[in-house]
Order: C-alpha cells, then sequence, then structure tokens
C-alpha cells in the first residue's frame, strides 16, 4: 500500500501531509512569496515554479491525494486568479500521473477536524495537534493538509493514531471519493 497525501494549495505556504504506508507521518509547507505589481510573466513565472516544486514532494506512487477545493464564497481579490491557477495546475497535473485525487470543502476538512464547519485555522491546528502530538506540524497549513490525508486514510481503512470519532466517519462519507480509491 502507498502512501496518502494531504494537499492544502497555497502560493505562499502550500501545507503537504504524508502518510506512509508504514504509518509514518510528515509534514511541511512550501511556498514562493510575491510582489504586488508583479508583471503577467512574474505570476506565471511563481505559479508554474510553485507548481513544480509541490509537483516534487508527492510520491508518483502514491494510493492517493485528497486536495483542499478553492473555497466557492471568496470574494475577488488580489492573486486569486494566481491561486486558482496553482490549483487547476496540481489537480491537472496529479490527475495525468493517473494518481487518485479526492477534493474536500474547507468546511469539510474543519468539521472533520473539529466537530465544527466554521472553526478557524487556529481551532483546527489544536485539534490536529491535540490528535497528532506525535507529529511535527508547523503551522495551519500543515494541519489542513495532515486533516485531508487522515480523511484518505480513513477511507481506504487505514488506521490512525487516535480515536476516530462519529464525526470522522460522517465527513468522509461526504466526500466524492474516485472510484481507484475506493476499499472493496
Amino acid at each position: 500500500m502507498s502512501a496518502v497525501v494531504g494537499l492544502d494549495p497555497s502560493l505562499v505556504s502550500a501545507g503537504i501531509a504524508i502518510l506512509g504506508a508504514d504509518g509514518s507521518a510528515r509534514t511541511w509547507s512550501v511556498g514562493h512569496t510575491g510582489t504586488d505589481g508583479a508583471s503577467w510573466a512574474d505570476r506565471s513565472d511563481r505559479i508554474v515554479a510553485q507548481t513544480r516544486l509541490v509537483l516534487r514532494q508527492i510520491p508518483v506512487d502514491a494510493a492517493l491525494v485528497v486536495i483542499e477545493d478553492m473555497p466557492s464564497h471568496m470574494r475577488p481579490q488580489p492573486g486569486l486568479g494566481d491561486r486558482w491557477a496553482l490549483w487547476w495546475g496540481l489537480y491537472s497535473a496529479i490527475r495525468a500521473r493517473q494518481t487518485p485525487i479526492a477534493v474536500v470543502n474547507p468546511k469539510t476538512r474543519a468539521k472533520w477536524a473539529t466537530g465544527n464547519g466554521n472553526s478557524d485555522k487556529r481551532a483546527v491546528l489544536a485539534a490536529v495537534r491535540a490528535d497528532w502530538s506525535q507529529v511535527r506540524i508547523p503551522n495551519d497549513d500543515c494541519a489542513d493538509a495532515l486533516t485531508m490525508a487522515a480523511m484518505g486514510a480513513l477511507h481506504l481503512g487505514r488506521e490512525l493514531p487516535f480515536e476516530v470519532r462519529r464525526r470522522h466517519h460522517a465527513g468522509i462519507e461526504n466526500i466524492t471519493w474516485p472510484e481507484e480509491a475506493t476499499p472493496r
């Protein structure tokens, strides 16, 4: 059985979590800061560089990648188009590898981690650190990624190092899982 990967896409700090087949767990974040007034070419280069950097972190034989969806309710703001470009670049490249992908709504991720879909990033970080006390979780992006990897691992029938509660099962039932990553 291969690794399950959780991704919280971001240009500045993309959270990545890998749950190994051996039960290991690791988190880290990667990113590229931007500048106000960057040219179209610079913005494009940043998106491509971040996409490549994140993809290099994902094992090519991953059993499943669980990626956080872009919130659909976001008001237009600077960089939103760039964030969407990164998201689609990652999704498309992972799909081209023929790696199964599940997309998780941010509220579903928050509810799975804390029991409340409206929890902010600090609450999610605290809950994830409590459940995963043996894993280094440097920031909220990594906590989000680890939550999504755990959702995928639970879906695949893997054991988690904490008590699985009713909300965890209810949370994964709301996700459209790829057929290739459905336990038989």
